[in-house]
């Protein structure tokens, strides 16, 4: 899976005043070190604090060490993924104040399209960053290049900022949001009991607008239809 501005640095966006961003002004954006000494401290504990990365980030990672060939990639044992909490309420501190209201500047390889990160080489004089997936040297877009420097970063290149969320202007508005619910249902009674209450509250605090969809895995996988008031329908996949 996997968010312009910083208050310290934060309320402030890119590029500086007196460039145009889609149509709109923006400010410089200055970098702070907090989050990164906090990791590292988390790291020099001895062991890595899956919870506490999760808080900040609102991403959980099925690993922690990314493979440098392809054969150790064949040798890892659970398949890559990432688990990613929308709308998650993070830390100032770890992402920008609101989404980023352009598209991601993305690797050209037809095979890759990663977005550029904080984890990207950069080489401000040429104007280049380097893909950290296939290693492809892209050229930033003009409006990169006419004001990026080590003191003047986008959004998505400042070191703390690991989780970035977008709204696309390129994509038309879908209409109403959709929440689609996910339950495992192999735990215990109390546990199922505490969980439903936990639901109960989350569709509380829902858009009355919302749309939503309900899919429950124990021994058979369920698709609830909610549309039935009269009695529960369900589609039973085994």
């Amino acid at each position: 899976p996997m968010p312009l501005s910083c208050d310290c640095c934060c309320n402030r966006r890119w590029p500086p005043r007196s460039l145009s961003w889609n149509g709109s002004v923006t400010t410089t954006v200055t970098t702070t070190t907090t989050t990164i000494i906090h990791r590292l401290s988390i790291m020099q504990e001895g062991s890595w604090d899956v919870s506490a990365t999760e808080e900040m980030m609102g991403s959980r990672l099925s690993f922690h060490c990314w493979p440098s060939s392809r054969l150790e990639a064949t040798r890892c044992i659970a398949p890559f993924g990432a688990l990613y909490t929308p709308l998650k309420k993070l830390d100032p501190n770890c992402c920008p104040p609101t989404a980023l209201p352009y598209d991601p500047v993305r690797c050209s390889t037809n095979t890759c399209h990663a977005v550029l990160n904080p984890y990207c080489q950069v080489d401000f004089r040429s104007k280049l960053w380097v893909c950290p997936f296939c290693l492809t040297r892209n050229h930033f877009p003009p409006h990169y290049a006419d004001a990026i420097s080590e003191t003047n970063l986008p959004a998505e290149l400042i070191p703390q900022y690991a989780t970035c969320e977008y709204e696309l202007p390129s994509v038309p508005d879908q209409g109403q949001p959709c929440f689609l619910f996910v339950v495992d249902t192999c735990v215990h009674p109390e546990e199922l009991n505490e969980l439903a209450d936990s639901l109960q509250q989350a569709l509380a605090l829902l858009p009355e607008q919302a749309l939503v969809g309900l899919i429950t895995y124990g021994t058979n996988v369920q698709v609830h239809e909610l549309g039935f008031e009269a009695c529960s329908k369900a589609y039973v996949m085994r």
